[in-house]
């Protein structure tokens, strides 16, 4: 049997009408192929909550907002949602339009009660609005303004630090930097070629020593010979010198005592009289005898006779 086309175009205009009615339930959050009951909520401002909102329980997505209506200017705002029948929520739960996030977008949070009383299709559900996010969103907004107030100040100092004084004064103390880092290379170079010639003079020292390593030897031991002899002949020489000073202490003690020659010498004042004395009496000798030495020393030419006959004149 054929189809009239006026049959054929009901029946596609049918088919458009629900898909569209389909698409736009999806889009608001409904699944027109799951059983919801329908509960309501009042609250006394909307908060911004609005159709499609989700209606969430521990996170989830378990419904969704389908009317945002008020009755009259004095009544307070009817939310209605729908919720998936296969989610018990207990009579004593409480809808809280609460932030999705802090970016915004609204939702409607379940604070699930412990009734064992489920909430039947139609009932209302107490409302309620939760603040702390609004007060985070503030609390957040504050901290916001205070860093970018915080960062106009920085950016005003950086400008003050980038004048054209300060940048001058910078490239000048790079100037510096980078001759000062052209010095130290130069000086690394240097200390470089010369621990190159101390390491040089080192090798021919280490050279050296090994050359005259037997040298040392020969005359290590001939320190250690000679610290065998001293070692035997150091008392011997001890003991001589201890016989010398005995021998000088004792020609002190008979120098300087009253029984020798010398002794009495230095001791005793009548024996220095004598001596001076004589010493005296032998320069009165002599000087006499240089003024008048015939008196003491007769020269005759022609012998005895003349002296006899001077001496019978006289």
């Amino acid at each position: 049997m054929k189809i009239r086309r006026e049959v054929r175009m009901g029946i596609f205009g049918i088919i458009i009408i629900a898909a569209t009615y389909w698409g736009i339930t999806f889009l608001r959050g409904l699944d027109i192929l799951s059983n919801t009951d329908t509960f309501y909520a009042h609250y006394e401002q909307s908060n911004d909550i609005e159709v499609s909102s989700p209606v969430l329980v521990r996170g989830i997505k378990v419904g969704a907002v389908t009317a945002v209506e008020v009755g009259s200017v004095y009544e307070p705002v009817t939310v209605t949602m729908k919720v998936k029948s296969k989610y018990a929520i207990p009579s004593n739960s409480v809808a809280v339009i609460a932030n999705k996030s802090l970016l915004g977008g609204k939702a409607i949070v379940m604070q699930i009660g412990d009734s064992e009383v489920p909430l039947a299709d139609g009932d209302t559900v107490k409302g309620a609005v939760d603040n702390n996010i609004a007060e985070q969103i503030e609390d957040v907004k504050s901290k916001l303004t205070g860093a970018l107030d915080q960062l106009s100040v920085t950016l005003e100092g950086l400008n003050k630090v980038l004048s054209d004084e300060n940048v001058a004064s910078i490239s000048s103390t790079l100037g510096n930097i980078d001759r000062a880092s052209r010095n130290a290379d130069m000086a690394v170079s240097d200390l470089r070629v010369k621990l190159a010639g101390i390491t040089s003079d080192l090798s021919v020292l280490t050279a050296e020593l090994g050359r005259t390593a037997p040298q040392l030897g020969r005359t290590i031991d001939n320190l250690s010979m000679i610290s065998d002899t001293l070692t035997v002949s150091l008392p011997e020489l001890i003991a001589s010198i201890n016989n010398t000073v005995g021998d000088v202490d004792n020609t002190v003690k008979a120098i300087t005592s009253k029984e020798g020659t010398i002794g009495k010498l230095l001791t005793d004042g009548g024996v220095y009289d004598n001596l001076d004395k004589s010493s005296a009496s032998l320069n009165a000798l002599l000087v006499d005898i240089k003024e008048n030495p015939k008196r003491y020393v007769h020269v005759s030419v022609f012998g005895r006779s003349d002296r006899q006959k001077k001496t019978k004149e006289e």
